[in-house]
């Protein structure tokens, strides 16, 4: 009885183990998502200010600059989140190798919405 009910514990604690470790695993991946979301709006800013910037319109510089780093930051951070899930889950990932997921990708409403106008 007493083999019986070491036995049932260990199981239990290995169960609890690999339950933590799906939840950490789901933790890391939801950054991951929050943290695509991110670059991709810094993207799309930053896009529509070169794109005013081409077409003759004011478009600070530093403004420019300043989402451009915004998105150096938010590549850091994906890449950082990718190793502690590749470590974990015992995969290689990488950025360039991971797509976002079909949800994160822009509607086609956003995509042809209006850029804000000039200030």
């Amino acid at each position: 009885m007493a083999k019986m009910l070491e036995r049932l514990n260990q199981e239990l604690e290995s169960f609890g183990k690999k339950a933590q470790q799906v939840l950490d695993d789901g933790k890391l991946q939801l950054e991951r998502f929050r943290l695509q979301r991110e670059r991709d709006e810094a993207a799309r800013r930053l896009g529509y200010l070169v794109h005013r910037r081409d077409r003759g319109r004011t478009a600070d510089p530093q403004e420019i600059e300043a989402w451009l780093r915004r998105i150096d930051e938010h590549d850091e951070a994906i890449e950082k989140v990718e190793r502690q899930l590749s470590s974990s889950l015992g995969e290689a990932v990488t950025v360039r190798d991971t797509p976002a997921p079909a949800s994160a990708q822009p509607a086609e409403a956003e995509v042809t919405a209006e850029p804000p106008h000039a200030s």
